[in-house]
């Protein structure tokens, strides 16, 4: 994993440290704060330097049968904020919704494709168990220049 602010998309997605800064700070984790100027947000970097990762045995020793973590959060005034042990979201112990999924595939697909071929790839994917589905409707989606507008 990378720790400290990172310079690249790559070196976001490998950064524990970045990525709870990042939603402290924005309450949540998109592409505008992985990539271009939210890779040099100064409230992130500030708030990074205020974290620490640390690997314990209990969690350590449940892997790879399950991917736990918590944390604990020291406010400014002395509070002290505990999460308890908690599984990774998306893993097979707490796997997202159908909805979830199509809601985080909008969030980053619509942004660069277009929200119109963005939804039109999602029905391609979603519609490919069907009996009349043909592979190649969701190949031109995807190799196509783009033709549906957002």
């Amino acid at each position: 994993l990378f720790d400290g602010m990172p310079d690249t998309t790559s070196k976001a997605q490998y950064s524990l440290r970045f990525a709870v800064a990042t939603f402290i700070i924005h309450r949540r984790i998109g592409l505008e704060h992985i990539s271009g100027a939210g890779l040099a947000d100064p409230a992130v970097a500030d708030m990074l330097t205020r974290i620490s990762v640390t690997e314990t045995e209990r969690h350590s020793a449940r892997f790879p049968a399950g991917r736990w973590a918590d944390v604990i959060i020291m406010t400014n005034d002395g509070r002290v904020l505990m999460s308890g042990d908690v599984h990774a979201r998306g893993g097979p112990e707490a796997p997202m919704t159908r909805q979830d999924v199509e809601a985080k595939y909008m969030e980053f697909a619509a942004p660069v494709l277009g929200s119109g071929r963005a939804a039109a790839i999602r029905d391609a994917v979603l519609s490919l168990d069907d009996r009349d589905s043909r592979f190649s409707d969701l190949s031109a989606l995807l190799y196509d220049p783009p033709k549906i507008s957002s």
